[in-house]
């Protein structure tokens, strides 16, 4: 195979990229689009493995970006928690089924946490359906942490821990609208209500759905 004993490439102020090619003492020139050359620089490099060391039980997606940030996506398999309202305390109080997404970055510190309510399938699937998460700190799917310092990350296998914690502040009616359950109750007669149902009843009589799916909130 001939190759080009010496290649010049000149790219201009208006983004016109030339290629000059000598070949046995010719010399050769042509014009590519700059997407064209783009593409080719990015295809040439080399990119390592990312190794995510252990990562939480129920991680459901790792993504590793360019700048160091980790996206993590799990599922919170417990189905009951100690919550909190105003300062009253509801222990072992029933949860639908939960998503937690963070990015933690190179330093360890997490930002971006997210909280979503999945179906109560027995496997998850990207079209999975999501519902609207029925109490407060949460839009949409970002979760409010108030004045609450997150711990820092050395492990992402730590992130297991977070939700706890989470789940474990004190609420208040931040981001609560009756409009988000079925049933239209404010925040402390929907615990009320809740305290002694199972998950299933979430399904049956309180969860509205988001439209969106899984997929969506990993994406």
């Amino acid at each position: 195979m001939i190759t080009s004993d010496e290649m010049v490439i000149r790219i201009k102020a208006n983004s016109d990229v030339t290629v000059e090619e000598i070949t046995g003492g010719v010399k050769s020139f042509k014009t590519i689009a700059p997407d064209s050359f783009l593409d080719c620089i990015n295809k040439s490099l080399l990119r390592g493995g990312v190794a995510s060391g252990l990562l939480p039980r129920g991680c459901l997606s790792f993504t590793a970006h360019d700048n160091g940030n980790r996206v993590i996506t799990m599922l919170h398999e417990p189905d009951r928690a100690d919550i909190s309202y105003m300062g009253t305390e509801y222990k072992d109080f029933p949860l639908p089924r939960l998503v937690f997404g963070f990015t933690v970055s190179d330093e360890g510190r997490v930002s971006n946490c997210r909280l979503g309510v999945v179906d109560n399938t027995n496997i998850l699937t990207p079209a999975t359906p999501m519902f609207v998460y029925p109490f407060s700190n949460v839009s949409d799917t970002h979760l409010c942490i108030g004045n609450n310092r997150l711990p820092q990350v050395k492990s992402l296998h730590t992130l297991g821990s977070l939700p706890y914690f989470l789940l474990g502040a004190d609420n208040n009616n931040h981001s609560f609208t009756p409009s988000n359950n079925k049933l239209g109750l404010e925040m402390r007669d929907l615990l009320e209500l809740l305290k002694d149902k199972q998950q299933s009843y979430y399904y049956e009589h309180i969860l509205l759905p988001s439209g969106k799916t899984l997929g969506d909130f990993i994406a």
